[in-house]
């Protein structure tokens, strides 16, 4: 029996050391994923610019510019290993769909270890501008000198797996226009319209990238939290079983107590 009390409560400190653990990553992913958030309505009004102004691009941009090409590259945004839950499981099988025939360029260990053959591998480096010029770098001038007929992004937004076009740049909805006459582009119309799609494709990569690290901290929060009441349960199982045997072993003692006082009475 005090064996068995032994065992139980080091399961008890055990659980409640896991409980610990799981509420500190459950507050750590609450913190970034607030941060994500913030980083995402900072963001926005630029990425809403930067569409218009691409807008005007000449429409040679929105189109493949190697037709002959079939290959596809596809970014797929999978986040880090482990800790959260049915989130990157959930985006590699709908990855797996385009992913037949593509080149792949993993970002994240999640993506890197799912697909140990990519073309480029990227680490878990939080969302920024730098970041996003270095994915945009890998693709651009593959896709430019026609080795990509088009290139993808994978990602999760919000709750929902989606795929996006980066190039051909997706033309922004209801925003064509032509930009006047009277505009002066400098130093040349080619250069100008160069650096704005170069631009506009970042923009696009970190928009990707901000969504799909924001919903990876969603998932990472949810199942942090599912594992500290799951912790939590445990223990109070594990203290109602301590309380059991504790019980049970000082009534066998109280008994035994008994049984030795009786027989030195009737000796």
């Amino acid at each position: 029996m005090p064996d068995n009390l032994f065992e139980t409560r080091q399961r008890i400190n055990a659980a409640a050391q896991t409980r610990k653990i799981t509420r500190t990553m459950e507050l750590i992913a609450s913190s970034r994923l607030q941060r994500g958030k913030q980083q995402l309505a900072a963001f926005a009004p630029m990425l809403h610019h930067l569409a218009y102004a691409a807008s005007c691009l000449p429409h040679s941009y929105f189109s493949p510019l190697a037709e002959h090409c079939e290959t596809k590259a596809l970014f797929v945004f999978a986040g880090a290993k482990g800790l959260s839950g049915a989130y990157t499981p959930t985006l590699l099988r709908f990855c797996a769909e385009y992913a037949r025939g593509a080149e792949i360029l993993a970002v994240g260990s999640a993506a890197a270890q799912a697909y140990p053959n990519a073309h480029s591998c990227f680490g878990d480096d939080p969302p920024s501008p730098a970041f996003a010029q270095a994915l945009l770098r890998a693709a651009q001038i593959r896709y430019e000198e026609g080795e990509f007929h088009e290139v993808w992004l994978i990602y999760t937004e919000g709750y929902t797996p989606v795929a996006k076009r980066l190039f051909p740049l997706p033309e922004p909805e209801g925003m064509r226009h032509t930009p006047p006459e009277s505009v002066l582009l400098d130093p040349t119309p080619q250069a100008a319209y160069a650096a704005l799609s170069a631009a506009y494709a970042r923009a696009l990569l970190y928009e990707a990238h901000l969504q799909a690290y924001t919903a990876e901290q969603v998932a990472r929060v949810s199942t942090m939290d599912s594992a500290t009441q799951n912790a939590e349960e445990i223990i109070e199982q594990l203290q109602a079983e301590y309380n059991r045997i504790r019980q049970a072993s000082i009534t066998q003692e109280i008994i035994m107590v008994s049984g030795a006082a009786n027989a030195l009475g009737e000796d």
